[in-house]
């Protein structure tokens, strides 16, 4: 059986909860989903999970797509490749 931290490709990503109510605000106006508590309460939840199952976390809020990928390619120990 596999813990939990080999599935996870090298971390669990979050975002800033306030960043994410931005966004989701611009998807669903007005909404629970995009309330500041709801997001407060989902990413604490996840990086909760996380540091409890003893996996990395990543926040993505201010990094670029790139930035992540090498950030969790360190994080394996791999070498980035370019096409």
């Amino acid at each position: 059986t596999h813990h939990p931290r080999q599935k996870l490709c090298g971390g669990g990503l979050t975002i800033d909860a306030d960043r994410l109510a931005q966004i989701r605000e611009t998807r669903r106006p007005g909404s629970n989903y995009a309330s500041l508590k709801q997001t407060h309460w989902e990413v604490d939840a996840a990086e909760s999970l996380l540091r409890a199952a003893g996996v990395p976390v990543f926040n993505t809020t201010h990094s670029s797509i790139e930035e992540i990928a090498s950030r969790i390619l360190a994080q394996l120990g791999l070498q980035r490749e370019m096409f």
